[in-house]
């Protein structure tokens, strides 16, 4: 039985043929909605690292208006490469306010990755290959969960940019003039993103210039030529650079065994053991489209996933002081891996078993239907999750100085996400938010709340219920808070918990909302 669109992805008809490009562009449309579901059920995006950006976004909107705001933090905007969402969000925030605009821009990300891992695979093989369904739950990984929302959005453009450059391989002066406006803006994006869409496009010249007969010299002179363009934004960058006002470790941890684990963990979510196993099903479907007799491999693509992976191996965890830097590019590299093979769409040649591609038709729907519908489960839960937490600051007053704490695990893998949920309070209440990074020529957000010190900024947020290694237990973190803090958060708490010198004043589940006894105030 042939269920049109999916058809198409088994189809032996030609590629180009009329009734496979519309089917195909029906697929592209379909796949791409379906993975806007656990965005769309969420009531609160349930990212990790989203709530401590949303904080962001409201300073940024008020440019300095509050008096509250302005004198907590300062924004000054500056050219990083770093900006996709904010410069959405200072667009959109206006005209539909800052969370919905948030949820749409962020809820985006996932359905545009999907449309960009499938019209790159058409283009590099001129056809979607079917295998190209195990690479879809991709979209909503780890890096993206954990709420690298810059990151991730460039990451979802720079598919689409390497679809648009191999698509225009036979018009390079086309390709060339297209490529410094959108290289620019990959980079602007985020660097990372810039850096992979780069990667890519400098291996496929360079394989296909290899192939051309150009030689050794004359393949490393033109591909150098093509990709050149790509080098505009770092070269504005290095030009209007804004000078770090604090020294930080450029490079740092380079963990070899925790890189196996990132790869396994690419997809994790909620039930770890099954976003195990998709690691594990994805790895088996690349096998397959390996060893398989009339799969065709796209070398230039092949060639910059096996380069992304070294480079992966080789690259550190910290970098300009920003943490996971290597985590996030895993799911990129298996995706890469995947959307680098397809079965061969030309007539002449091998051709894979068509009882094999109906398997991989059957498995890749079963395998993406799976992970969308468990991702929406898990964000629906996390996201109500959220919205009840946050009920918690309803009862403190308008622009006072709180400080949060999280409560984290001392050991083992953390599946909560509410490390930054304190954002919200700043977004919705102007409460202060003692979760902000502070990056030296990596934010545009200055904080200045010296009275809070050192519960001004990210890591402050984050405490443990019994000692853990160097960092103190809940007591006495809670003692060490300055006497300017008149309330307190603390999330992952027992609701009837008591804390010396507050007094609870509203909690939730797993949350309690403290105002500081007037004894203890100066």
């Amino acid at each position: 039985m042939r269920v049109w669109p999916f058809s198409v992805l088994v189809d032996e008809r030609p590629s180009g043929a009329q009734g496979n490009a519309s089917g195909e562009l029906l697929l592209i449309l379909l796949l791409s909605a379906l993975a806007a579901l656990p965005a769309i059920c969420a009531p609160v995006l349930p990212l990790i690292d989203l709530g401590g950006h949303v904080a962001r976004y409201a300073v940024q909107l008020d440019a300095g208006r509050s008096e509250v705001l302005r004198s907590w933090y300062s924004f000054e905007w500056g050219l990083l490469p770093n900006l996709g969402v904010d410069l959405l969000v200072q667009l959109l925030a206006p005209v539909m306010g800052l969370e919905p605009a948030v949820h749409l821009i962020v809820g985006s990300i996932p359905p545009l990755t999907v449309s960009g891992m499938l019209l790159l695979s058409r283009a590099a093989h001129g056809r979607i290959g079917v295998n190209a369904l195990f690479a879809l739950p991709l979209a909503i990984s780890l890096p993206y969960l954990y709420g690298f929302v810059n990151f991730a959005l460039s990451i979802a453009l720079a598919f689409h940019a390497m679809a648009l450059w191999i698509a225009l391989e036979r018009r390079p002066v086309l390709r060339t003039v297209l490529f410094v406006p959108i290289g620019f803006l990959l980079w602007l994006c985020h660097l990372v993103g810039w850096a992979v869409f780069s990667l890519v496009a400098g291996m496929t010249a360079l394989v296909a210039n290899w192939r051309g007969g150009k030689g050794v010299v004359g393949t490393v002179l033109v591909t150098g030529m093509m990709t050149a363009p790509l080098l505009l934004g770092p070269i504005i960058g290095v030009l209007t650079a804004r000078p770090g006002k604090e020294a930080v470790a450029l490079l740092a941890n380079n963990d070899a065994p925790r890189k196996i684990v990132w790869l396994i963990m690419a997809m994790a979510d909620r039930w770890l053991v099954w976003d195990a196993a998709g690691a594990g099903i994805i790895a088996f479907a690349l096998y397959i489209s390996l060893r398989t007799r009339g799969f065709r491999v796209n070398a230039g693509l092949m060639a910059a996933a096996l380069a992304l992976l070294g480079i992966y191996l080789l690259m550190p965890d910290t970098i300009m002081g920003s943490r996971f830097a290597d985590m996030r590019l895993g799911p990129v590299i298996l995706a890469l891996l995947v959307l680098a093979s397809a079965p061969n769409a030309d007539r002449d040649g091998a051709h894979v078993d068509p009882r094999l591609m109906r398997w991989l038709l059957i498995g890749g729907l079963v395998f993406s239907g799976a992970r969308l519908a468990t991702n929406t489960a898990s964000m629906t839960l996390a996201g109500r999750q959220f919205a009840e937490t946050l009920t918690a600051i309803e009862a403190a007053p308008r622009g006072v100085n709180l400080v949060s704490l999280y409560i984290d695990e001392c050991k083992g893998w953390n599946t909560d996400r509410r490390r930054h949920i304190m954002g919200y309070g700043l977004a919705r209440r102007h409460l202060f938010d003692n979760g902000q990074w502070q990056l030296p020529s990596g934010q545009l957000i200055s904080i200045h709340a010296r009275r809070l010190a050192p519960f001004d900024r990210d890591p402050s947020t984050i405490t443990f219920k019994e000692p853990c290694g160097e960092s103190p237990a809940l007591p006495d973190v809670v003692a060490a808070i300055p006497h300017a803090a008149r309330f307190l958060w603390v999330i992952r708490i027992d609701p009837g918990t008591r804390l010396p010198g507050w007094t609870p004043l509203r909690s939730t589940a797993d949350s309690v909302l403290y105002r500081r006894l007037q004894t203890q105030s100066n």
